[in-house]
């Protein structure tokens, strides 16, 4: 056996893509030598620098192309329209989250409000950003309400005891901001009359269209579009948490030029307080 691997060994050993080692080494962080204009790695070294490093750097290779998180109507018409060829299960913020740090997916979709500062999603992601090569991507700023069956008397909040109300799934972003704002109106779920869960903002909304329901928490632009009574309630970003080597692949690229097509803003434009103004800003830029 050669006393010296090729970046592809080392490569293939660290279950890293090629790129990242020479990221590696051009930065002096892993043990190498340059013979003939190539890059030669002394095997002993290398594995006494596997075991220092305990392994930390394996990467994203073993990611698979999957899109998580949660669900955004637009967001979700963009990744069939643009020809990415991207799987998705989209089950919620709380669920994305979970899959993409067990590493199922490279991309996922959040919405969640944090908890101590003001603002979205920083706080839910900065453990994954801390510890792994993902970028926080900002997609649209979205106005969310209740959405109110028209000559229901819903105004506000303070209406919604013993309503008939279409709750969203656990896991999802939309199900927890809500619940942090009954609370904060001293009310909970208890006090509210559950007829159904919706998985999608879709859903949710279509559900107030068919009277199943008198209220849902949701999107404007559902409101406007099927000409329901909206309460507004805060403006949410929904930001995008991506592997930071998945983001320079062909599918993620395609993804990500056509939402600066004329079909993209197109069709954004029909979806009543969606904000893509700023699509495309690096919120922060994870750990390397």
């Amino acid at each position: 056996m050669s006393e010296f691997l090729t970046t592809k060994e080392v490569a293939h050993l660290l279950r890293l893509k090629e790129r990242k080692v020479y990221d590696l080494a051009s930065r002096g962080e892993i043990p190498c030598v340059k013979a003939t204009g190539k890059l030669l790695f002394p095997q002993a070294e290398i594995h006494q620098w596997i075991q220092h490093k305990g392994g930390s750097f394996v990467e994203s290779a073993t990611r698979p192309s999957i899109i998580l998180g949660s669900h955004d109507p637009v967001f979700e018409w963009a990744i069939g329209a643009s020809g990415s060829g991207l799987a998705s299960m989209l089950n919620g913020s709380i669920d994305g989250l979970e899959r993409y740090r067990a590493r199922e997916g490279i991309v996922c979709g959040v919405h969640l409000e944090n908890e101590q500062d003001s603002g979205w999603n920083l706080e839910a992601v900065r453990e994954d950003l801390a510890q792994t090569a993902s970028v926080l991507m900002h997609w649209a700023k979205r106005e969310r309400g209740l959405i109110v069956k028209p000559g229901s008397g819903i105004q506000g909040f303070s209406d919604l005891r013993g309503r008939k109300f279409v709750r969203r799934q656990a896991e999802a972003g939309a199900q927890k901001v809500f619940e942090t704002r009954l609370h904060k109106h001293q009310l909970s779920m208890d006090d509210l009359d559950c007829v159904r869960e919706a998985r999608t903002e879709t859903e949710a909304a279509l559900a107030i269209v068919e009277d199943q329901a008198d209220v849902t928490f949701g999107l404007k632009c559902f409101a406007s579009r099927y000409h329901l009574q909206f309460i507004p309630v805060c403006i949410e970003y929904f930001d995008l948490i991506i592997d930071r080597y998945a983001y320079f692949e062909p599918n993620v690229q395609k993804l990500i030029r056509f939402a600066s097509t004329e079909q993209f803003l197109t069709e954004a434009a029909r979806y009543e307080g969606y904000d893509i103004s700023e699509l495309g800003m690096i919120r922060v830029n994870g750990a390397p």
